[in-house]
């Protein structure tokens, strides 16, 4: 089951979605004492980071990951866990909770353990948020790689390292069912491309075609927040 909120402009919908998150992140900390927040990198989050960072949440009490990561160091400008340092471990979220995904390893799977056992201590996820690619790819999860069936299985571990991306660099993702379970779940959709694709995404399909059917046909509900 999916809703979906169109805003007039970028900056609307990432001071929205950080309201909604906010108001998520509180009530679950009222309800379970803690909360764990999980958040992708790109472009297209940066603006909703630093909104939220601004939000009074007891940030203490929230843990944060993140739904995919490059296996490189947080000095590379293509580090998600560099931008959730940046953009949303400041201001009132200062006092977050941070579970990076890179580990000084010589290969990422060596990492896979220690990231493992970290996660176990956080999750379920209470809010997800994820953006998709142009590709319907979420999170790590590519259309017809070689690696998604057994990161869409039943019995998936929580993370795997995906080596079919065009930039030959492996990453780590969180798989189908860690997301499947997060009990908030929103999409981050802008500009006309990504509305196309995510409409024929909502067309019957297979979920290996479209990566992002894991959490547009979930059985809990998905916001998808949309602006051109």
């Amino acid at each position: 089951m999916t809703e979906t909120r169109v805003y007039p402009d970028r900056g609307s919908l990432a001071a929205g979605l950080a309201e909604q998150v906010a108001v998520e992140l509180n009530k679950a900390i009222r309800k379970r004492g803690r909360a764990t927040l999980a958040v992708p990198g790109g472009e297209t989050p940066r603006t909703f980071l630093t909104e939220l960072s601004l939000q009074k949440v007891e940030w203490d009490c929230v843990s944060v990951i993140l739904t995919d990561e490059h296996f490189v160091p947080e000095s590379s400008e293509h580090s998600n866990g560099r931008q959730v340092r940046t953009l949303l471990l400041q201001n009132l979220a200062a006092e977050a909770q941070f579970h990076p995904f890179y580990h000084e390893v010589s290969e990422p799977e060596d990492a896979l353990p220690l990231i493992a056992t970290d996660l176990h201590e956080v999750l379920p996820i209470d809010v997800c948020i994820l953006g998709m690619g142009t590709d319907t790819r979420v999170a790590a999860l590519l259309p017809n790689s070689d690696q998604l069936e057994e990161a869409l299985g039943l019995w998936a571990p929580t993370v795997m390292v995906v080596r079919d991306h065009e930039d030959g660099e492996p990453r780590f993702t969180l798989t189908a069912p860690v997301l499947e379970r997060a009990r908030k779940a929103h999409v981050l959709i802008v500009g006309e491309e990504k509305k196309v694709t995510l409409r024929e995404a909502q067309k019957v399909g297979l979920v290996e075609d479209a990566p992002v059917r894991v959490i547009l046909n979930r059985a809990r509900a998905t916001t998808i927040h949309y602006a051109d």
